[in-house]
């Protein structure tokens, strides 16, 4: 069984530590950061096994779903308020001796509707497929390809060599008409704060043009970056890097780098009227070559299926997302009108 546990405790801290993560989202370090920057009320209660082999981070909501369905949940990893949970969780499971599916539906406490299991592995739990477990369904509700690229190949030959020739010419114009850049490498945590700040500011404005304020407008996102910057540079798990050419910033990119892999998580860019600029391939080119050269393993765009890592990936892994069910009239009602209303517009 799981026992609940303040976070805020020093047993939290001490179990969560001690156990394996395979993901940089499950670190104590983005963890902690977490912890302390959320609103203590609404912060999840950690879900600790009996035998201490294994532990999650359980939040838990109550909402009225369409203003109608009632349902009472719990979240893996998060906190089920949306913008909370902007942060966007990834490569998400279990710390430790991860158990399969069931084994952690039978576990879980009292009292809940659904568990809702956002951007999980596509290996956590043993894998996580649709079915029915006792009183409850498993429904996987999305798949989403994250692009990788192997940077033991880009060490090989370049990393040019292994896009299609249609890429390889775009980014080579590109790069043409750029040179000669500079890639600064943030040697300091004030340093990574301030390219932290001119991403920010390029972000923003490509963000406007749509309408939309960006990942880092709201200042919860903000505060709760620039405290992991601060916090997590001397770990060596945080990399900002500027790409400047002779005319100013080309692009910035915030990454995190964990066993062995950099994940790209964010990225602001100089616009520009000439299609034939692509300030993201050249950005991402120079990262990635920079990141062969230093001797990482994987450079992983995350999730999102976006033309431009298609374009510049050698690889590609999935992520789920899934959701436990419990069997109730209400849902199997809401179920059906669902599916009468996109028959409806269908036809």
């Amino acid at each position: 069984m799981l026992r609940l546990v303040d976070p805020y405790t020093a047993l939290a801290e001490r179990s969560w530590s001690e156990l394996a993560s395979r993901s940089y989202f499950l670190s104590w370090g983005w963890i902690e950061n977490w912890l302390a920057c959320l609103p203590r009320d609404r912060a999840p209660q950690l879900a600790l096994w009996d035998d201490g082999r294994a532990a999650c981070f359980l939040g838990r909501r109550f909402r009225l779903r369409r203003g109608v369905v009632p349902t009472r949940t719990l979240h893996l990893n998060t906190t089920g308020d949306e913008r909370l949970d902007d942060l966007w969780v990834e490569y998400n499971g279990m710390v430790g001796d991860e158990p399969t599916l069931p084994e952690l539906i039978d576990a879980l406490p009292s009292g809940w509707d659904e568990l809702f299991l956002p951007g999980l592995r596509e290996d956590a739990f043993g894998g996580v497929t649709d079915g029915r477990h006792g009183r409850y369904r498993i429904l996987v509700e999305r798949r989403v390809t994250s692009r990788t690229v192997d940077l033991d190949r880009v060490r090989a030959g370049g990393f040019a060599a292994l896009l299609s020739g249609q890429t390889r010419s775009q980014l080579r114009r590109a790069q043409r008409l750029v040179a000669p850049i500079t890639v600064e490498v943030a040697g300091d945590a004030a340093r990574a704060l301030a390219i932290y700040d001119e991403l920010c500011a390029l972000h923003a404005a490509h963000w406007r043009t749509r309408a939309d304020p960006g990942a880092f407008a709201d200042p919860w996102i903000d505060r709760f970056h620039r405290r992991l910057i601060a916090r997590r540079f001397a770990a060596g798990e945080i990399r900002l890097v500027r790409i400047a050419s002779a005319h100013g910033t080309i692009g910035c990119l915030y990454n995190f780098v964990y066993q062995n892999r950099v994940l790209q998580y964010q990225s602001g860019f100089a616009r520009s009227d000439d299609p034939h600029h692509k300030p993201g391939y050249v950005c991402h080119a120079a990262a990635i070559e920079h990141d062969a050269a230093a001797g990482l393993a994987v450079y992983d765009w995350l999730a999102g299926d976006a033309r431009y890592k298609k374009s510049l990936s050698t690889g590609a892994t999935i992520q789920l997302w899934a959701r436990v069910q419990r069997r109730a009239l209400r849902f199997a009602l809401e179920d059906r009108i669902l599916r009468a209303v996109r028959y409806s517009r269908r036809r």
